[in-house]
């Protein structure tokens, strides 16, 4: 075998490659979690947002709905019952909210804040 023009390039790429692939992996960790909850808030209140206006579900009931759901989804450290906006009008219904959450994008640094503003409007299904 000649190895005359073997010459150990690349491992400088190598390590740089790693290390790019290891700040992906603490970002899904870390970052991903927050924008995961966020999403499955929105579609829970997407899902609220579309019950019928008559009958049992008024404003408030649907304010206690959305807040049980955030409590079991651990989410009431960052979102309060106040914090929901619901309007209902005749044809629709709208769903308001605008929270903050801190994560963090590097290892050691100080966190960044994220706002999350969700803003459901859907017809009532009658």
């Amino acid at each position: 075998m000649n190895r005359s023009r073997e010459r150990g390039e690349g491992r400088l790429g190598s390590v740089i490659g790693l290390l790019v692939l290891a700040w992906v992996v603490y970002l899904v960790v870390n970052v991903g979690p927050a924008y995961f909850a966020n999403y499955a808030l929105k579609d829970k209140m997407n899902e609220v947002c579309r019950t019928p206006k008559a009958g049992p579900l008024t404003d408030e009931r649907i304010l206690d709905q959305l807040h049980r759901y955030v409590r079991e989804e651990g989410l009431d450290s960052y979102i309060g019952r106040q914090q929901f906006v619901v309007t209902t009008l005749d044809t629709s219904r709208r769903i308001s909210l605008t929270y903050e959450r801190e994560v963090r994008y590097f290892p050691g640094m100080s966190p960044k804040v994220i706002t999350f503003v969700n803003d459901v409007d859907q017809p009532l299904v009658f």
